[in-house]
């Protein structure tokens, strides 16, 4: 055999496993292709999909990454005073603090409010 290597596969003939070989029976039988050729088809596609997602997931993570680094400098700069520009178009958000009921605006932050961001981290 040389390069070539040996898995044994043992099903027991009752509950999930008889159901799950009668499976790969039928399937290889539609695939015309025999066990070892069929299970390893099975084996293919199941690794390259399970590798797409680990993609996705690692691009999602880096996604929401960004997204809480851009929310925690939004709210760094609303809590520091500074002006908060909207996606970068250009319009600052302004708010009315007497309608919304906020304090007057100051130039300390708020006891507790870094740590609270720093926690972000």
């Amino acid at each position: 055999m040389g390069d070539k290597y040996v898995a044994t596969v043992r099903f027991h003939m009752e509950g999930v496993e008889a159901e799950l070989y009668g499976r790969i029976m039928e399937g290889k039988k539609e695939a015309g292709l025999s066990v070892p050729d069929y299970i390893k088809q099975i084996l293919k596609e199941y690794f390259e999909n399970k590798d797409q997602e680990d993609s996705r997931n690692e691009w999602l993570e880096q996604f929401g990454e960004e997204i809480a680094r851009v929310v925690e400098q939004a709210i760094r700069n609303c809590i520091s005073g500074g002006n908060l520009n909207a996606m970068g178009t250009g319009t600052v958000l302004i708010a009315d603090a007497a309608a919304a009921g906020l304090p007057e605006q100051s130039e300390e932050i708020p006891e507790g409010a870094l740590d609270f961001l720093n926690g972000m981290e």
